[in-house]
């Protein structure tokens, strides 16, 4: 795989691999060539046969600062490894190795099946493997972002270097609620700022409880991130403006984030590509100074 690094080491099957120099939308990374690869990572689980397919950008010209694992969003219930392609390019160049996963959600791999979370931390297992001597981090978008709190929480500092949920669904009952509101209209008199029409917002709670199913699993999955148990550095980015999470819904993390970035005039589109152009709207600024933080922090520490 040229400057790649992967191997068929564990049952990992090499697909494909292409250079890019393609921009991702900001200023930063500019010059910054990236190898990209895609291949699979079979599950643990005994006697599944299921192979999950990742996708891998790595700077090829750049000093590498960390590896991490871009978790897609998409309603609990859709997405894939080709998800969010910009912030994976945009991550890249700042010399972090993403990894990108197809992993089952949705109607296919409901909540209680425990599915979803294993596929992730095969994936997790994987990445780590390829780059043992360099930090681990945890990247996710909108439903992506509760995988990513959760694991973070889960795994602890051990694993988990630093968290970046964009927009992320943290308090999946909250989010729930604010859509039933929606549906009934009775949003905007609930206090909600911004908040979608009653067909889009039936759409979406209908994804999210094909995840889900129950309340009462919605409510335990989102008392786990009530606090951050192993005060692992946190750099939370929203929009203002964001119809399918309020500030409702991220308020508990909001609480206990090392940073809180929200960015004005911008909505939900956030978690799903870049803002071109860079500026004050791109958060790639943010997320290399919160690196230079938390990474600097952990050396210090193993110093």
């Amino acid at each position: 795989m040229g400057n790649c690094k992967s191997s068929t080491k564990g049952g990992v099957a090499e697909e494909a691999s292409r250079s890019s120099g393609s921009s991702s939308g900001s200023n930063d990374g500019a010059g910054v060539e990236l190898q990209i690869s895609t291949a699979t990572v079979p599950s643990s689980i005994e006697g599944d046969g299921f192979a999950i397919p990742i996708k891998a950008y790595r700077p090829v010209n750049t000093p590498i600062r960390s590896a991490v694992f871009l978790i897609h969003g998409g309603i609990f219930s859709y997405g894939d490894r080709e998800s969010h392609p910009t912030i994976a390019e945009g991550l890249a160049k700042l010399g972090l190795c993403v990894t990108t996963a197809s992993f089952r959600n949705g109607e296919e791999a409901p909540h209680r099946t425990n599915i979803t979370m294993r596929d992730l931390r095969d994936v997790i297992d994987h990445t780590r493997g390829e780059w043992p001597d360099v930090p681990f981090g945890l990247v996710g978008s909108s439903s992506g972002g509760f995988f990513a709190l959760t694991l973070m929480q889960t795994l602890g500092p051990a694993v988990v270097s630093f968290c970046i949920p964009i927009c992320p669904v943290a308090d999946p009952f909250k989010r729930a609620s604010y859509l039933r509101s929606s549906v009934s209209g009775s949003a905007a008199s609930e206090g909600y700022a911004a908040c979608h029409d009653p067909t889009q917002s039936a759409r979406i709670l209908e994804k999210q409880l094909s995840f889900w199913e129950k309340d009462e699993d919605m409510k335990e999955a989102a008392d786990g991130l009530k606090t951050n148990r192993h005060d692992i550095p946190t750099l939370l980015i929203l929009g203002s403006v964001d119809k399918n999470v309020p500030f409702e819904v991220t308020a508990g993390v909001q609480s206990w984030a090392t940073r809180t970035i929200v960015i004005g005039g911008r909505g939900h589109e956030l978690c799903d590509e870049v803002v071109k152009g860079g500026g004050y709207h791109c958060y790639l600024a943010d997320i290399d100074r919160f690196l230079d933080y938390c990474l600097s922090k952990r050396e210090a520490k193993d110093g």
